[in-house]
């Protein structure tokens, strides 16, 4: 496996799951790089940010998405925080507010839950992720 820590190997997880190369053969490193790039409008004053992320091979992920199949039939509430924040780049306040406050409370309260609720989700995500890729290539 990868040098990268399990955050890095996650954001470059997320990467790759959003790659939208539907074409068959080899996926150049540096095409990730130029698709990664943030798009400047003609009238923005400041570029968008956008992380940059590293480059993973195809086993990697696919080591990274059994673990994630693994997350799923375990712990489905950690395997969505875990999906919501890496793949479709949400906020942890956005998982909060939009995901587990509506588990929590349901939709029509007027509750909300705060970010110091997602984040012991996302790192128990993590820690079974990392746990799981261990023990794939022990």
């Amino acid at each position: 496996m990868s040098d990268l820590s399990i955050t890095d190997l996650m954001f470059a997880y997320g990467a790759w799951v959003n790659d939208d190369n539907n074409d068959l053969g080899c996926k150049s490193p540096s095409l990730m790089l130029i698709k990664s790039a943030p798009k400047q409008c003609a009238d923005a004053v400041k570029p968008p940010s956008k992380r940059v992320v590293a480059h993973i091979t195809d086993d990697e992920a696919m080591a990274i998405d059994r673990a994630m199949k693994l997350l799923r039939e375990r712990h489905l509430v950690l395997y969505h925080v875990v999906r919501y924040y890496f793949i479709y780049n949400w906020t942890v306040l956005d998982i909060a507010v939009d995901y587990l406050t509506v588990l929590e409370y349901g939709n029509e309260s007027k509750k909300k839950l705060s970010s110091y609720h997602t984040k012991p989700l996302l790192t128990e995500g993590m820690g079974f992720i990392s746990g799981a890729l261990a023990r794939d290539t022990a």
